[in-house]
């Protein structure tokens, strides 16, 4: 059997949905190269640890274990990042909070920025890397998220980045840009998730009142600060509500972006 014959295997052998890059995520994992390393070796007889392997692994996914729980990473911003049990897959959709969070740290000398909901610490390193002068407070109460935002930020070499244990709901703080990625499914949509996601920290997920808990407090926390930007993702449902709760807390300037299905993702506010 050749690599290339593998892949159509896992391929066919996976009943989760997206079986085709599913099945390359797991042999370019368990060959450690990408797509155009791949062309080259595919029609090599492959290994029979290999095989044995990525058959194992294909076996996890079709349970609804998430793809990259199963490989214990996954790529954010073109960084590597640790993920697994307790903390939140990155998203490609959080990418654009990170382009809007350096936009609106690109003047200013010394950023101090403020990550809430850290989790796996992606948003908080993805900014550090990009700015080797700024101050990053990453904040995580979970502590399997919490091991794993050390993790991160140990591997991508980001001593800019500080972990603290700490509740979103009650930090306070003085920064030039606080962001944050946090819960904000309602606990009534629970039964329309994957099964995968389902798999992913319900702490993580989750929040009360309608989704909205985290937006209310985070504005309220933060409203008698100075200037600063404010920057949230939020859910395709939650542009007018979110606005609504910036507006109500005395933000200004309240602008949204869509993601790449066209849908309302992040929402960035100022303080004046």
């Amino acid at each position: 059997m050749t690599y290339f014959e593998l892949q159509k295997q896992i391929e066919k052998s996976l009943t989760c949905g997206n079986a085709d890059f599913t099945a390359k995520q797991i042999l370019f994992h368990n060959l450690k190269c990408d797509s155009t390393a791949f062309i080259k070796i595919r029609n090599l007889v492959a290994d029979e640890k290999i095989i044995n392997l990525s058959e194992e692994m294909a076996k996890k996914c079709n349970s609804g274990i998430p793809l990259y729980y199963v490989l214990g990473e996954c790529e954010f911003y073109s960084l590597p990042f640790f993920v697994g049990e307790g903390v939140l897959v990155p998203r490609d959709d959080t990418e654009i909070l990170v382009d809007e969070a350096l936009k609106a740290i690109e003047n200013i000398k010394n950023p101090k920025v403020l990550d809430l909901c850290s989790g796996s610490g992606a948003i908080a390193v993805a900014i550090a890397k990009n700015r080797s002068d700024s101050a990053v407070d990453a904040v995580e109460l979970y502590d399997k998220a919490f091991c794993y935002l050390q993790k991160n930020i140990k591997l991508n070499a980001t001593e800019n980045v500080k972990a603290i244990k700490a509740d979103a709901l009650k930090f306070f703080g003085e920064y030039d840009l606080v962001v944050s990625n946090p819960p904000y499914i309602a606990q009534k949509e629970k039964n329309d998730l994957p099964k995968q996601v389902l798999f992913e920290p319900k702490t993580a997920l989750f929040a009360d009142d309608d989704g909205l808990e985290f937006y209310k407090k985070i504005a309220q926390n933060f409203k008698i600060n100075k200037k600063f930007t404010l920057i949230f993702e939020i859910g395709y449902k939650m542009e007018k509500s979110v606005t609504e709760i910036l507006k109500n807390n005395g933000y200004s300037c309240i602008k949204t972006v869509k993601d790449y299905g066209d849908n309302a993702r992040v929402i960035k506010a100022e303080k004046l």
